[in-house]
């Protein structure tokens, strides 16, 4: 595996990979929507130019990509696509005969759930699917309730399935077994003391019961799968909402009338710790906005900053001039929107709900050479380097003609 760190590379074995110690942040924005590259791309090309945040095996930090890497893994082992030897080793033996990976838009079946996100006035709109064909092995399963309660069975009943052992009694625990502390909020919940991360899964205390869980979201949904194995428990929830804590709630509310309990109310529980931090981020991004220094210009005219800016890792982004005015927009994976002016060469523009800081450097020619742009909080900003434009030949010059000569008639 090529990485940026070579130590890295070249002891990330599959369990650190499954396990978050990369040294790597999320680099979310970086495969969100991106439906060009493949997973061999992104194992052979593209990872090894992305910044790592931490030292390898120091600390875990969520992230997808390291996923589509095992499952490109699996491809190169079985000589099948990930989404085969899934359909082939765990739908089929777990009886999941609707489980699917990619849901088409628009969905004219009507038999899948319409997705929808919260905008800036807390308000639900419905949100259109996201291509994550290359990511898919972190998480592009749609499946029914009665087909995700078979994977629970499958977990709670130590890897078997329909009487059938599919993942050998002495190698599923380690699956389950703690590899690395990690920290996903930043707040205690009551009744619950984490234990690890394990191989994908949350592995805590609830009540005194080890609970393995894991949650999902992507753009207009939230999951959360979790089994309580020592008292043959699971529980699984969906929702077409996305970001939610709901999935949690209602995870906890059913253990604890399972256990006998009802001295928390989880609703106001979440919802009291959530608050501040969506609070704390919203002020965050209008902090950005309000270091604004009036009447600072951009340094160049409009048409210098258009063009295509690469980088070997994140790929191509490009800016073009409004339709009208001297305004400019940003397009990256497929996402499209207004760049603004804060002042100087400092622009910034909204991705995916985000406001994200994007500023433009000259180079010693006096031309703009570099866009860099925010796209991961946990390192410096992404260098992309502008493309230099191809400038036509000009048609060579035709040679003057030979002055005629001209002889007097006898």
């Amino acid at each position: 595996l090529m990485l940026s760190v070579p130590v890295a590379g070249a002891h990330a074995t599959t369990r650190v990979l499954l396990c978050h110690r990369t040294g790597m942040p999320g680099h979310v924005l970086w495969w969100i929507n991106n439906h060009d590259f493949t997973r061999r791309e992104i194992v052979s090309e593209r990872l090894q130019h992305l910044a790592p945040s931490k030292p390898f095996r120091s600390v875990w930090q969520y992230q997808n990509y390291m996923f589509a890497t095992v499952g490109y893994l699996v491809e190169v082992i079985s000589g099948k696509t990930w989404e085969e030897f899934t359909k082939e080793r765990i739908f089929g033996p777990l009886k999941m005969k609707t489980a699917n990976f990619l849901v088409k838009n628009p969905d004219k079946s009507g038999k899948t759930a319409k997705l929808y996100t919260e905008n800036k006035k807390g308000k639900l709109e419905e949100t259109v699917p996201l291509v994550i064909d290359a990511m898919g092995p972190a998480g592009s399963i749609n499946a029914t309730v009665e087909e995700m309660c078979e994977w629970l069975l499958f977990n709670i009943d130590g890897g078997k399935a329909h009487g059938k052992q599919l993942i050998d009694e002495k190698t599923f625990p380690e699956l389950h077994k703690p590899n690395i502390s990690y920290e996903l909020m930043p707040f205690e919940v009551p009744e619950t003391k984490k234990m690890g991360y394990a191989l994908g899964w949350f592995v805590n205390c609830f009540r005194g019961n080890k609970v393995v869980e894991h949650g999902g979201n992507v753009a207009g949904a939230s999951a959360l799968v979790s089994t309580m194995p020592d008292k043959g428990l699971g529980v699984v929830v969906l929702t077409n909402a996305a970001g939610t804590q709901l999935t949690q709630v209602l995870v906890n509310q059913v253990y604890d009338e399972l256990l006998g309990h009802d001295d928390i109310d989880w609703v106001d529980f979440f919802a009291g710790a959530v608050k501040p931090l969506k609070e704390a981020a919203a002020k965050q991004q209008q902090a950005f906005l309000d270091s604004k220094i009036k009447g600072k210009k951009k340094s160049h005219d409009t048409d210098d900053y258009v063009g295509e800016y690469t980088h070997p890792g994140y790929g191509a982004v490009y800016i073009s001039k409004e339709n009208t005015g001297d305004g400019l927009r940003i397009k990256y994976n497929y996402y499209e929107s207004e760049l603004t002016h804060l002042h100087y060469d400092i622009f910034h523009f909204v991705h995916f709900g985000m406001t994200i800081p994007a500023s433009f450097r000259t180079g010693i020619s006096g031309d703009i050479d570099t866009l860099c742009i925010q796209f991961e909080g946990m390192v410096p900003p992404t260098e992309f380097r502008k493309k230099a434009v191809e400038k036509k030949a000009e048609p060579a010059e035709k040679p003057a003609k030979a002055p005629v000569k001209r002889t007097a008639k006898k």
